[in-house]
């Protein structure tokens, strides 16, 4: 049996979320099809280089610093509609 894969199919079986038979389905193809092959190498080398710079970026301790002085300038309260909570300006 031959199956049509897209590119979705390529993602997924990148993010692990593909079942063990339709995998070695998409090997296959992958063996037999060089214009698949190609996709799912220009693919994955996009997949890597994202997944190197994942967590490369982090908010510094100024911008975390900012949004809690932020934050602290409001309290909660509860409103009689609906139990609906409002945020007040102290």
């Amino acid at each position: 049996m031959y199956k049509t894969f897209t590119q979705n199919d390529l993602i997924r079986f990148l993010y692990g979320e593909m079942d063990n038979s339709e995998a070695v389905l998409l090997k296959q193809a992958l063996c037999q099809d060089s214009d698949l092959n190609s996709s799912f190498l220009r693919l994955k080398e996009t997949f890597v280089g994202l997944e190197k710079n994942r967590f490369k970026t982090s908010a510094s301790n100024y911008t975390i610093a900012k949004i809690k002085s932020f934050a602290r300038g409001y309290s909660s309260c509860q409103t009689q509609l609906l139990g609906r909570i409002d945020l007040n300006l102290n």
